[in-house]
């Protein structure tokens, strides 16, 4: 199940509002490839392009709130730490699913799970645990 995107979750930065945005969208590119399984490439390829993506996007947000001394900007990073072990995690274990000839149904439904905690589990909840807290704090006029 694809998620749209809600403006409640946009934090008043419309670059960290774009790359979040982005972020989503791939997720969302994943549980869209999920439905071919037959077609692994496609899989991994945005795995390794939300890795990418999730790396670039925290070294600019927390780069973002060092230049502005954001008081919660350790707590942000060590969430951002956590979720890139989870994502390589992930990203090891969708490598090794890949590697056979064909996907089972019980892998199938471990990157089910997978997506579903990157969706609502990850990227969604840290928006809104953490990154919201940045609103009104930075804002485009920085």
């Amino acid at each position: 199940m694809t998620i749209a995107w809600d403006n409640r979750f946009n934090v008043g930065h419309s670059t960290i509002d774009a790359e979040h945005k982005a972020l989503l969208m791939i997720i969302n590119s994943i549980e869209l490839a999920l439905r071919h399984p037959d077609d692994k490439e496609a899989l991994l390829y945005f795995f390794n392009l939300l890795y990418e993506t999730a790396i670039d996007h925290f070294r600019y947000e927390e780069d973002l709130q060092i230049k502005h001394s954001y008081q919660h900007q350790q707590t942000n990073a060590d969430g951002h730490k956590s979720l890139i072990i989870e994502l390589t995690r992930i990203i090891d274990e969708i490598r090794t699913i890949t590697e056979h000839a064909i996907i089972s149904e019980e892998d199938m439904l471990s990157l089910r799970k997978h997506v579903s905690f990157l969706a609502k589990g990850w990227l969604l909840a840290h928006v809104v645990q953490e990154d919201l807290k940045m609103k009104g704090f930075i804002a485009d006029k920085y």
